[in-house]
Parts: C-alpha cells; structure tokens; sequence
C-alpha cells in the first residue's frame, strides 16, 4: 500500500485536506449519478458505487461539497487500515466520492432514477455498493434494496459493518436474493450479528483476518490476496480480480475470510 501523506489525513482535528482539490467544480443541478464502469485492478470491470471513507471532514471542495462528512459510522477498528486511504492523493477520487456522498444526503430520488437509467441503459450485470464508505441509515438501504427488486437480473452486494441497518431489513424479508449482505467481521466485531442471519442465502461473512484472533470459522480466503514470506501480511494478486473470483457475489460459501493486506 501506498504511503499517504502526512498533510493529507490530520488525525487530531478529523479533516483532510487534499491537494489540488480546489480546481474541481460541482454543480448539484447539472450533475448526474453514475457508477463507475471503468474498472480496475481490484474489481475488474465491475460496476462500483463509493462514498467517502471515514468520519472525517473534508475541507476545501467547491460550494457544497466543503466540509463534507465521510460516511463510516463504525470505523474506529479498520479506518487506519482501510485500503481507500492510498486513493486519496487523486483529487478527483475525494471528488467524486464526495458528489456521491452528497447526492445520497439531499438528492436521493435523483441519485437512484440516475442509477436505475445507467443499469438499463449499460446492462449492468454486477453492482458493488460502497467500494469507499458506508451505509448512512435505512433511507438510503431501502434505495439499494428498491433497484435490487427493479433489476433482478442484476447482482448487488455490499461489505457492511453497519448490521442494525441491514438485520431491520432482514428481519422484515425487504432485501431481495439478488442481493448479497457480507457482514465485515473484525475479530470480535460483527461475528454474533452474523451468526444471528447466517440460516439466509443471500448473507454472508467477510473477515479481515490479522493474524490475531479469528471468531469464526475461515477455511476459504480471498485468492486475490496471498502472504507473502514471513511477514504475515498479504500482496495483492493482479492476476485475480472481483470480475474473475466472484466468491463474494455468487458462490455458495457463507464465510469467506481476507488476509491482511
């Protein structure tokens, strides 16, 4: 992983700051939504929606956007470790995961006709909700959920350490099979509300695994990370993307556990 720059994240007064941020414009009434269809070596080419990471402010964007806040509600145990911060050194990552961040807040119906004409328009076949961030509250997961039921042939699937949001919604049978729910489990964190939902088909753990103390059973791991040497720490496999794996999207397996990395 890259080595962020020490002016970028100001941990004791919870602002970034990017560089070169200020030459990037938003306007909320010409803006339209989309997923980012690009690609890249993690996810391959699909489809990928992100907001901004942590519960920092970010300060010096254009108009509206200055002084968001990141979406992650329960960050305290993977936001020093969460491999988005590297990104951040491109403007226009902060940028754009600040326009979706702000879109999901005020323009909600906007955001989801956006995405909804993008799907029909481009055949989407797999959607990864919040590469970058987190689910907000259950307003914006009944969205996710809404195009889940209007695009069946389409595969959701979100990582989630957000688990009353999303146990409302399984409890109330609201989240359709086309979408998968990976409880993000981080030692003891996650591993009971994951348990308590484990009996449905379309959820599933994912575990970062340390090396310190696993809580739940993990015999299959992520292929596109493997340790390398002694270190206990993983390098990302290029040759192996989310488009190639699909464990997390469509296999049968209910724990899948990812090295550290």
């Amino acid at each position: 992983m890259a080595k962020e720059s020490k002016q970028l994240f100001h941990e004791d007064t919870k602002t970034v700051t990017p560089s070169g941020i200020e030459t990037y414009k938003f306007d909320p009434s010409k803006h339209t939504y989309a997923f980012s269809l690009v690609g890249n070596t993690k996810m391959g080419a699909i489809a990928s929606w992100s907001t901004l990471l942590g519960d920092y402010r970010y300060m010096g964007l254009d108009g509206d956007l200055d002084g968001i806040k990141g979406t992650c509600k329960n960050c305290g145990a993977c936001k020093m470790s969460c491999y988005v911060r590297s990104s951040y050194r491109f403007p226009g990552v902060v940028q754009s995961q600040a326009i979706n961040t702000w879109g999901l807040r005020h323009e909600l119906k906007k955001v989801e006709s956006d995405l909804a004409a993008q799907i029909e328009r481009r055949h989407v076949k797999d959607v990864r909700i919040n590469q970058s961030g987190e689910i907000e509250n259950q307003r914006q997961f009944a969205m996710w959920c809404r195009l889940a039921i209007r695009f069946p042939e389409t595969n959701f699937y979100v990582y989630t350490k957000m688990y009353d949001i999303v146990g409302k919604f399984l409890d109330n049978g609201d989240v359709p099979p086309n979408f998968t729910i990976l409880f993000s489990v981080w030692h003891e964190h996650g591993a009971e509300e994951y348990k308590k939902y484990s009996h449905l088909p379309n959820v599933k753990a994912f575990v970062y695994d340390d090396g310190v103390n696993c809580h739940l059973p993990t015999k299959c791991y992520c292929p596109a990370y493997k340790v390398i040497g002694k270190s206990g720490k993983a390098k990302m496999d290029h040759s192996v993307s989310c488009e190639t794996c699909r464990l997390c999207i469509d296999s049968k397996l209910k724990v899948i556990a990812c090295h550290e990395h």
